[in-house]
């Protein structure tokens, strides 16, 4: 394998010496890609109570780097109050203070990015190779991010071009025939810049730890999961992923951009319950329509338009008996899903004092599904109708916001942010259902920033969220739907400080705590799973950390999340949130142009309630550590060269985040930027 895997990379060099003897052309590194501004739907330029009275965390592009991540899923993990884990068809999920991201919203610049039936997205699905920074904002996040932003936003902000032309090519290699390719793209044109990304990452699966046990009553043979070691089954995969932006900025005061964002994955789905599935087609895109002018020193105006289109298909591909525990839910499974929307923002400056912002949200959820039975398929059996594809299924929804923020400067050391927003929640289409009635609810939220001195700052919120029903919570008869549900509601209280104890020691710590009113949850009731509003939850903790710039060449950082949650119906936890969280990150450069990077995490007590026993299982504690060595190469005929490798799970331990994880792995590579 690793002999491969030279070859590979020893050819990829030779091609790039071809190239600069035969004068290919590529830009200089004196201009990266830029951060795409209008992918922020928050303005802070003004001022930075409106970021500072919650708390907002940023993922760098050389972060993302430095972990040696991938995907978003990955870029994700070390963050403070941010957990990330797999289940239900092998996809990435994360969950910010205990809300699971059905209780969040996920944007890709600015765009809602998720399936208009469960609401979520894929994170393992998102490349990082087009992006430029994640903010993930939590507590009391801005009324601009419109409605259902219960558990936080994360917002995915893209690269555009800058002044001068960039041009990089990334490619990398790992065991079971895993290889990446990226290439990027930019540059400007006078009054007009644009930037292009492509990847493709490929894979034959991934091989669990060689401590994973195969007699295992949770993973192992005869399990749910069936596991026999080695690679896991079905968890290959192929992406490709596009990334395309046009840019006009007439003067400075006006832009206007056009996006386009692709996903495309072909995956294995090892999933639970003796279950074998596999994504055919799994299609994702978005476009975006955004435009901001500067009308003059009190007016700002800024709209976006996008429209965002899912389909997948989903077979199972059960191959024997001994794989196929129940019987299968269905043959094969089609949805084809659509939102579209905008949002409309003005800006008030009024000078020193004020900066209000007037916004408005709306988007339009559909979704479609059609469903292949077979005889040997659950749902024939059950009486749910004869074999065959079933009738097409269709739901629909309205959401719209109307809100209004003020950032307010009572003195050079003391804000305010006072919002309200407005959110409406209307079901257009129920298949054979009756269409649930509209509802709506009002969410103010306050903060304040307090700089106590110039190494210190203290900060406050409280607001009130909101967060609609899901359409499959609705209707979806296969997964318990339930039209009487009710919208969750959450009182979320944030308190913190931040202080520099030298120019180059930056701590901070934060107490969170929220209120949960009528909980969506899924629970079984006699022989069938139900969506319904289970009561009152909590959810309480701590984060904090330190960044430690050591020297110009060494950086230390560490978080710690601590995390209380309750289900006061149950008397129990909420499933799947970490009452500890451990996060480590080292990074060195070497003299001679090395670069060491070292992560390491530790979860402690977690979890899971399996309603076939009745029983609360705890999820096995784990440390795990990943590290990534980053080489400068130098220059020659133009080109700047480095070489990588990056290792995950480096003590090859065998944990469980919702399904069994990869083992130790590793990718090598290399990296040519002009």
């Amino acid at each position: 394998m690793m002999e491969k895997i030279c070859t590979k990379m020893i050819g990829l060099w030779i091609i790039f010496l071809i190239a600069g003897f035969s004068g290919v052309a590529f830009a200089e590194e004196k201009s990266g890609p830029q951060v795409f501004e209008l992918g922020e739907v928050v303005v802070t330029e003004k001022g930075e109570a409106v970021s500072q009275a919650t708390t907002v965390t940023e993922v760098t592009e050389e972060d993302m780097k430095a972990w040696g991540a991938e995907n978003v899923g990955e870029a994700l993990d070390l963050i403070p109050g941010v957990d990330v884990q797999t289940g239900g068809k092998g996809q990435s999920h994360v969950s910010i203070r205990g809300f699971r991201q059905d209780d969040i919203k996920v944007l890709i610049d600015g765009v809602p990015a998720h399936e208009a039936y469960f609401r979520t997205l894929d994170l393992s699905a998102i490349p990082v190779d087009a992006i430029s920074k994640i903010t993930v904002t939590k507590g009391a996040s801005s009324v601009l991010y419109g409605a259902n932003t219960m558990g936080g936003v994360i917002n995915i902000i893209t690269k555009k071009g800058g002044e001068e032309p960039f041009t990089e090519f990334t490619s990398s290699f790992g065991d079971y025939g895993t290889q990446h390719y990226a290439f990027n793209h930019g540059a400007a044109k006078g009054k007009f810049n644009y930037w292009l990304t492509y990847g493709f990452q490929e894979s034959d699966g991934f091989r669990l730890s060689s401590d994973f046990n195969e007699k295992s009553p949770r993973h192992g043979i005869g399990s749910d999961y069936n596991e026999d070691g080695g690679k896991r089954d079905l968890s290959n995969y192929r992406k490709h992923a596009l990334n395309a932006k046009l840019g006009y900025e007439p003067d400075v005061d006006t832009k206007i951009y056009l996006s386009f964002d692709y996903h495309n994955n072909e995956r294995g789905c090892p999933t639970e319950f003796g279950r074998y599935w596999s994504f055919s087609k799994w299609d994702q895109w978005h476009l975006n329509l955004v435009g901001e002018k500067k009308v003059n020193d009190l007016v700002t105006v800024k709209a976006r338009a996008f429209y965002v289109d899912h389909e997948d298909s989903l077979e199972d591909v059960s191959w024997d008996a001994n794989h196929t525990t129940e019987k299968k839910w269905f043959e094969k499974s089609r949805y084809d899903d659509y939102s579209v929307g905008g949002e409309l923002q003005t800006y008030l400056d009024f000078g020193k004092w004020s900066f209000l912002k007037l916004g408005f949200n709306y988007i339009r959820d559909n979704h479609k599904q059609e469903d292949y039975f077979d005889e040997d398929c659950l749902g024939v059996i059950n009486g749910w109708d004869t074999p065959g594809w079933q009738p097409e299924e269709k739901y629909e929804a309205d959401t719209y916001t109307f809100a209004l923020e003020d950032e307010i400067k009572a003195t050079d050391r003391l804000s305010f942010v006072l919002g309200l927003s407005y959110d409406y929640y209307d079901p257009k289409k129920a298949h054979d259902q009756p269409v649930p009635d509209s509802t709506d609810t009002v969410n103010p939220q306050g903060g304040v920033v307090f700089k106590l001195t110039d190494d210190t700052t203290l900060h406050a919120s409280i607001g009130k969220k909101t967060r609609f029903p899901h359409l499959i919570e609705l209707y979806s008869e296969h997964a318990g739907g339930n039209p009487n549900l009710k919208e969750q509601k959450a009182l979320a209280y944030e308190t913190g400080a931040e202080h520099y104890f030298t120019s180059s020691l930056k701590g901070w710590i934060s107490y969170f705590y929220n209120d949960i009113d009528d909980l969506i949850a899924r629970v079984k009731i006699g022989k069938d799973r139900v969506h319904v509003n289970i009561g009152e939850a909590r959810i309480q903790g701590i984060e904090s950390g330190l960044d430690y710039q050591v020297s110009d060449n060494l950086w230390l950082g560490a978080n710690y999340t601590y995390l209380a949650t309750k289900n006061k119906d149950a008397d129990r936890e909420l499933e799947g949130c970490p009452r500890h969280k451990f996060n480590f990150d080292v990074r060195y450069l070497f003299p001679f142009g090395l670069t060491a990077n070292l992560q390491a995490s530790y979860t402690h007590r977690q979890f899971e309630y399996d309603d076939r026993a009745n029983e609360t299982r705890k999820y096995p504690d784990f440390f795990l550590l990943n590290a990534k060595l980053v080489q400068k190469l130098g220059s020659r005929f133009g080109v700047d060269s480095e070489a990588f490798v990056s290792l995950r799970n480096m003590t090859d331990k065998n944990y469980d985040e919702g399904q069994p994880m990869p083992g130790r792995n590793f990718l090598v590579g290399l990296t040519f930027r002009r």
